[in-house]
């Protein structure tokens, strides 16, 4: 493969997705501010570069996953001056959620420098980005996406071309709706069945078999019964990606009742130590109360 892959942003998604483009076989440099994350990927082969800024300038594609639009900012266009240091013609793919007209502005901004950028949120989690099945949807131009194609191939099973810069991430606005609804549903689902004196895991088994079944009663259901609220998506970045939601909707003059109801649940849960936790965690609020 001749393109070289940068990787910066090693958290719970970047590190697995980092992972598998090294298993396909693409050289790859990464960078992180906490040096302990880049250990095993150097293992499996990638380089470990000492700056963000030297990452940006031994790679074609510089991939990049930090938690939110500022901290993009900060990275391309702050004191690193990390787009400085990236070759003319090289290619930018942000898959981390941010705003759609920040995923225009940084765009534009790449653009003027040379530099191609495509925004590429995705969706499916922890277990999405370990197993290689994320879904990838992606704003830009036609032809950056053809030429990056085979990266998202390597990271997920869904690839979406959605339209112009900005537009990957308006497409992760209306995804993230149905996912905290979904989230609510599981959750209520399985407060009542409790509270009720119902078997839990059998009540859980009707509700993946019928009408009822999710993405989230598959995955986070069980995590739920068996105690397990670590994220595999922060809380605390749910309620970012709500926050856009509500900024975008309002822009558009929509009312969206269940999305501003679920972004008061996720501020309550994050206003304490459930920031810190997963998304599934919202039961923790239910659990205050029940």
């Amino acid at each position: 493969m001749g393109k070289k892959l940068g990787f910066i942003g090693l958290g719970i998604m970047g590190t697995a997705m980092a992972e598998n483009l090294l298993k396909k076989g693409y050289p790859l440099i990464a960078f992180n501010r906490s040096a302990h994350k880049t250990a095993a990927l150097s293992k499996l082969g990638a380089e470990v570069a000492p700056s963000a800024a030297e990452c940006a300038a031994s790679c074609d594609v510089l991939l990049i996953n930090l938690p939110d639009g500022p901290s993009i900012q900060e990275l391309l266009f702050g004191p690193s001056a990390t787009a400085q240091s990236l070759r003319s013609g090289s290619t930018v793919v942000i898959f981390s959620t941010i705003a759609p007209r920040e995923a225009v502005q940084i765009a534009r901004a790449l653009g003027e420098k040379g530099i191609n950028c495509l925004d590429a949120p995705v969706s499916g989690g922890d277990i999405g980005a370990k197993n290689a099945s994320l879904s990838i949807m992606v704003g830009g131009e036609r032809q950056i996406f053809d030429q990056q194609l085979d990266v998202f191939e390597a990271l997920g099973k869904k690839i979406s071309f959605m339209g112009k810069s900005g537009c990957g991430q308006m497409m992760k606005a209306v995804n993230q709706i149905a996912v905290a609804l979904s989230v609510a549903a599981m959750t209520e689902s399985l407060v009542l069945a409790k509270n009720a004196g119902l078997d839990q895991q059998a009540a859980l088994e009707i509700l993946q078999s019928g009408a009822a079944g999710s993405w989230s009663m598959s995955n986070y259901a069980p995590r739920i019964l068996s105690g397990d609220l670590k994220p595999g998506f922060f809380a605390k970045h749910m309620l970012k990606d709500l926050q856009i939601v509500l900024e975008e909707s309002r822009a558009l003059g929509l009312s969206l009742p269940g999305a501003n109801l679920m972004k008061e649940l996720y501020q309550s849960l994050c206003e304490g130590p459930g920031a810190e936790l997963g998304n599934h965690a919202l039961i923790e609020l239910y659990t205050r109360h029940c």
